[in-house]
């Protein structure tokens, strides 16, 4: 039997966010997508797009939400069949093809600088035969990347005489820009996200934080499967 959302309001949401959610009388949710896929390795679970949203829905003062997630041209099928199931929520989704960046096979894809700098010479030595051994297969590495900082401050800001708050789920700092200006028209703002996945230019702006883990009630996966479509098919 599924269990209405009131009841998993009172149940798993702290009762705080409830009351700053319904204290701000028209509020727009802007969600980065591809930000929050790398907070599932921080929580140790994987969350459904479909039941946050849903949930978010069922917040009366939420009146939009617009979620920001790339198109990948070489698994089209599967994209598109995960762009649909978020339309399919009745959710804004912007999006544009992904780009795939080369990247070159170095020391620092394995350790950072500060880190190096504490192995002896024997270990470097190591590293760097394992790195030249790494090259001569040849093996191109892309990274997938479609940043979409730009489009989500045009729409924040193109929104701004909409709302009397937002909440941003993102940690990137280059969104403090577009807060800022928020702030300067004494709109709120609520920033949603996972330890040490927020900047902290993010928590200095924010009148709100979010803990996702202690906010979204929908389904959680612990099988070791992404929901990125990025890097892999969309799941059930």
């Amino acid at each position: 039997m599924e269990i209405p959302q009131d009841i998993k309001n009172k149940i798993m949401v702290r009762e705080d966010y409830l009351e700053w959610l319904e204290k701000e009388p028209v509020v727009f949710v802007y969600l980065d997508l591809t930000n929050m896929f790398h907070w599932q390795d921080v929580l140790g679970w994987k969350f459904r797009i479909e039941d946050l949203i849903e949930q978010l829905k069922t917040y009366k003062n939420i009146q939009e939400i617009k979620v920001y997630y790339g198109l990948n041209t070489r698994d089209l099928k599967n994209s598109k069949a995960f762009h649909k199931r978020i339309l399919k929520t009745g959710a804004i989704l912007k999006t544009k093809p992904m780009k795939y960046i080369p990247k070159t096979i170095k020391e620092g894809m394995f350790f950072q600088r500060k880190t190096m700098t504490l192995f002896d010479d024997g270990v470097k030595s190591k590293i760097e035969e394992l790195v030249d051994e790494l090259h001569k297969p040849g093996i191109l590495i892309e990274e997938p990347k479609c940043n979409f900082d730009v489009e989500m401050t045009m729409d924040i800001l193109d929104d701004a005489k909409k709302f009397s708050a937002v909440i941003l789920f993102s940690g990137d700092s280059d969104m403090q820009g577009p807060l800022q200006r928020l702030k300067i028209e004494n709109k709120k703002i609520g920033i949603c996200g996972v330890r040490n996945q927020v900047a902290e230019e993010l928590h200095k702006i924010k009148d709100k934080y979010f803990d996702f883990g202690r906010l979204y009630t929908g389904k959680r996966n612990y099988e070791p499967k992404s929901e990125n479509p990025a890097k892999a098919g969309p799941r059930d």
